[in-house]
């Protein structure tokens, strides 16, 4: 992984200044892949785009605040280690879709991470925990915000599916997909929804 600059930029709220880590380029090496869509990768670190301000808590899209400089990797000038952001947790995105209207590009981007973040307890602990009343109207909601023309949303939608426990209208979903290059993921979950395996699950991607 190469860093790029981290941007010092300017909360909208309380006008205290955030840190934006960037990277220059990064790869999947060591990557571990989740069905519904997550990867935890050492080497391309994930990169929120609504994260919580570290001084007052609202939580914002990073790249539409005020950009106050740019410091180059390896620069003297430094950042305080109070200035970076985090990402929302299960509630506080909930919290944050009831009452507003977001485009739709910004409503899914929430909804997907409303459900991995949900899922995260999950992967930690591999019990099959059943999804909350949250859960399920998320996931609802995000499936009808998916354009199955995108083969990629197919797969997830056949994923939301399955975890809600609808494993044949997932494994109908699943049949249309003619793209060999996601066979396996397809086959995977393929798989859990014969054996109707509701949970998210680890994907070994060969």
């Amino acid at each position: 992984m190469i860093p790029g600059p981290t941007i010092v930029r300017k909360c909208i709220h309380c006008e205290q200044h955030l840190a934006e880590e960037t990277i220059t380029s990064g790869n999947t090496f060591g990557a571990t892949f989740w069905t519904d869509g997550k990867q935890e990768a050492p080497m391309l670190p994930d990169q929120p785009w609504l994260v919580k301000c570290p001084h007052c808590g609202e939580l914002v899209w990073i790249d539409e605040l005020e950009t106050i400089k740019e410091i180059e990797p390896f620069e003297a000038d430094t950042v305080s280690e109070s200035w970076y952001p985090t990402e929302p947790s299960f509630e506080e995105y909930i919290s944050f879709l009831q009452g507003l209207s977001l485009d739709i590009e910004k409503e899914r981007y929430v909804r997907l991470r409303t459900w991995w973040t949900g899922n995260d307890p999950r992967r930690v602990n591999g019990e099959k925990q059943p999804l909350s009343e949250n859960e399920v109207q998320n996931l609802l909601a995000f499936s009808e915000l998916l354009d199955l023309s995108d083969t990629n949303n197919r797969i997830l939608k056949a994923e939301i599916q399955r975890e809600l426990g609808r494993f044949d209208e997932a494994l109908a979903l699943l049949s249309e997909i003619e793209d060999e290059r996601l066979f396996q993921a397809v086959n995977i979950i393929k798989k859990l929804a014969e054996g109707k395996q509701a949970s998210v699950s680890r994907m070994d991607l060969e």
